[in-house]
């Protein structure tokens, strides 16, 4: 959630808008903060109609295609150039929109429901205590990333390159790491976490509400499964008859 750099934005935007010639650098950093706030909105309404994982594969793609038009903007259009600026400014808006509405709220919701009941209490406090860990690492190296003094990297828009890259490892880790567990209740996460992978979770997850699988009869999951087969077979032998 922190390594897509959105706290570079709210950190460090209004030095960011004003080295990149942007007069009116402290009204825009009041309108990404206004954005992130108005956008959480359709997120909290989202996440129960459209599923975790969709969002987030969502939002990921949405980030990392924003923050690399940001970046090449940033790079070739020149601070007096006032409508590539416009341009700037309009990608970094809608990339806050996506995180805002995807991966601000949605990765606490998943945080929430995916660890089992004995370790859940350990395992949230390390997801907490690993989301303030990278924000500080974030906050602390940006000033050496994008100023321009004597021992700085002077990267200026350039960054965003950096927060793209890791707005497509969300992807990659999203699509492998990330199980659909709209709908279901605790219980039936660990089953889903047990008989399926995060590409074929969906599946399974609707097989689960469907037949209304839980923890102390999850036997019916093999009985569904060779209920199909048994199906399957007999279907088999009518149509040979």
């Amino acid at each position: 959630q922190q390594l897509p750099g959105v706290n570079f934005v709210f950190y460090y935007g209004t030095s960011f808008f004003k080295n990149s010639g942007i007069t009116d650098s402290f009204l825009i950093s009041v309108a990404t903060n206004v954005v992130n706030v108005g956008m959480t909105v359709p997120g909290i309404w989202g996440v129960e109609r459209f599923g975790r994982r969709k969002l987030l594969l969502i939002g990921a793609i949405g980030m990392c295609v924003c923050e690399f038009i940001v970046a090449i903007a940033g790079v070739t259009v020149s601070t007096s150039n006032h409508a590539g600026q416009k341009v700037l400014i309009a990608f970094v808006c809608i990339y806050i929109a996506f995180f805002a509405s995807t991966w601000g709220p949605i990765a606490w919701v998943v945080i929430g429901e995916i660890y089992p009941l004995n370790v859940r209490a350990k395992g949230m406090s390390l997801a907490a205590a690993s989301n303030w860990l990278w924000n500080f690492g974030i906050g602390y190296a940006t000033p050496y990333l994008v100023d321009d003094q004597p021992g700085d990297a002077n990267l200026g828009a350039k960054v965003f390159f950096i927060w793209g890259a890791t707005c497509f490892c969300c992807i990659i880790f999203t699509y492998f790491c990330i199980p659909e567990t709209h709908g279901l209740s605790l219980e039936q996460i660990d089953i889903l976490y047990q008989h399926s992978t995060p590409r074929t979770s969906d599946k399974l997850r609707k097989k689960l509400l469907e037949e209304d699988v839980h923890a102390s009869n999850a036997r019916q999951l093999e009985g569904l499964e060779g209920k199909d087969l048994h199906s399957e077979t007999h279907s088999h032998a009518d149509e040979k008859v």
